[in-house]
């Protein structure tokens, strides 16, 4: 998954998932479309189960967002956020170069001394700094073996945190479901975004190192093209001997890969002098020096860079979906639910519109968003005597996960009349069976008061009796699409089945 895939998906997550039940922006019926028309478009695409998986998602979250930014359009801001002045940042590494092309002017322009102390600086840094990187790294190393929480932070740097601040004052939504929106997403992108951040810091700073390296080598040859470098020594503790080995040890080098002559004992003591009419002299310490910033500055420093992006690219085009999230079992749920198929036998009730509803969103809570709720015709009362093979007639062009019996618990039950059809169902059905009982409309008449929430339990306790002595599970199914289990569990019904035959 790409990060404008990953990007997505949060987005998404947040719209789908706000901290006010006003701020959503899609309803049920809106993503239950989004999660067909996915899994319907990459059907019988061949690949794993984790990239199968994440290919569906990422494809949902489009549809979604697609179908919120036409009603928000607000919301493209932080699906698609300018990139203004992350661009601007590069212009640091030709500051650098300037900056270094400009400090050999600050000194003498005529005079260099053979252990000038800018370079010996600049080199001295740059491999401090390489030693602090591989202690990092080494440490680093050894603790991998513990597990990392993509989910925590708290191991950044401080300066990545700077970018992740810009990052939420770019965007200011006076809106409170918009703020809400947002501030959720931001939740879940902040730990990616900084991880990125300090990468892209880290490459910045190298390439600003060798940008600097490159403008002092750069002002070293153009001045030399025009002055007549003065090239010595003077110190207060060395001699000539021992100037001798420390700028032998220096232009090694150069002398190893260019072949260029070792410094002598008389040289070091001429060079005490600053003679003039020593261009010999010069343009060996302009060419040492030069190949020695290269090698140990600029070709390091841009390797750095190019390490820490292509760890960049590879963070951005191999972001996966933290699938233990509660968010993603969901999802993983209702693409698996793609296959089950419930079919619901009504007794003695007209599937209008509002019914399929309730029992719809009961299925998409307990089965998955993917589910197929698919209805037979009514059976009304006494039409299963003399038609013991109405279930078998009904089911033998059909292979439903799950077979139910509608009922209607304004009914009461008796042995007789929905016994009756129990017993003929569970005695002519094979596989997974269970019995509804729609008591939506039942419990709306009654009202609230005690007494009649303590008619409605003798009424669930009848039913729960009577599907008992039937060998089958019951649910109860009202308007908020939730089933209470009568059962010692107390969980919604499964497809495991109560009955195979």
């Amino acid at each position: 998954m790409n990060e404008q895939q990953y990007r997505d998906v949060l987005l998404a997550k947040a719209i789908e998932t706000p901290a006010s039940p006003a701020a959503g922006l899609l309803s049920q019926h809106d993503v239950r479309m989004a999660t067909e028309k996915a899994l319907h478009e990459l059907r019988g695409k061949k690949s794993n189960h984790q990239r199968q998986f994440e290919r569906l998602v990422a494809r949902r979250a489009d549809l979604l967002l697609q179908l919120s930014g036409q009603r928000e359009a607000r919301l493209l801001a932080i699906r698609k956020p300018a990139q203004r002045w992350s661009v601007w940042l590069w212009a640091l590494p030709l500051l650098a170069l300037a900056l270094g092309f400009a400090s050999e002017k600050i000194s003498e322009p005529h005079r260099l001394s053979l252990i000038a102390l800018p370079l010996l600086a600049i080199l001295g840094w740059n491999v401090l700094m390489y030693v602090v990187l591989l202690v990092r790294s080494m440490m680093a190393i050894a603790s991998s073996k513990r597990p990392l929480n993509t989910e925590d932070a708290s191991g950044l740097t401080p300066t990545a945190s700077v970018g992740l601040w810009w990052s939420r004052s770019s965007a200011k939504f006076k809106d409170p479901a918009l703020s809400a929106i947002y501030q959720a997403f931001l939740q879940d992108w902040s730990p990616y975004l900084q991880r990125k951040q300090s990468r892209q810091l880290q490459a910045l700073l190298h390439v600003c190192a060798a940008m600097l390296a490159l403008g002092v080598i750069g002002a070293l040859w153009v001045t030399g093209m025009f002055t007549e470098y003065r090239v010595g020594w003077e110190s207060t503790w060395l001699n000539a001997g021992q100037m001798q080995s420390l700028v032998n040890f220096l232009t090694w080098p150069a002398q190893k890969i260019l072949g260029m002559p070792p410094w002598s004992e008389a040289q070091m003591q001429l060079l005490q002098t600053w003679p003039a009419g020593n261009q010999q002299g010069g343009q060996q310490w302009i060419l040492a020096y030069s190949l020695l910033l290269g090698l140990v500055v600029v070709v390091p420093r841009m390797l750095l860079a190019l390490f820490n992006g292509l760890l960049i690219l590879r963070l951005q085009r191999s972001l996966h979906l933290p699938l233990a999230n509660p968010y993603f079992q969901k999802l993983m749920r209702d693409f698996s639910s793609d296959t089950t198929t419930v079919l619901v036998h009504p007794f003695s009730m007209a599937m209008n519109a509002q019914r399929q509803q309730v029992l719809q969103s009961y299925l998409q809570e307990h089965f998955g968003s993917a589910a197929h709720l698919q209805f037979a015709p009514n059976l009304e009362y006494g039409e299963t005597s003399g038609h013991s093979g109405y279930f078998r007639n009904t089911l033998q062009d059909n292979a439903p996960s799950l077979q139910v019996l509608l009922f209607n618990l304004a009914a009461t039950p008796e042995e007789e009349t929905q016994g009756t059809v129990m017993a003929q169902f569970e005695a002519t059905t094979q596989g997974p069976t269970g019995v509804w009982v729609y008591c939506a409309e039942f419990a709306e008449r009654l009202g609230t008061g005690a007494a009649a929430q303590q008619r409605l339990q003798e009424r669930k306790q009848l039913w729960q009796q009577c599907a008992q002595g039937h060998g089958m599970h019951v649910a109860f199914i009202d308007k908020a699409s939730t089933a209470q289990s009568q059962s010692t569990t107390s969980e919604p019904m499964a497809l495991n089945p109560i009955k195979q035959q």
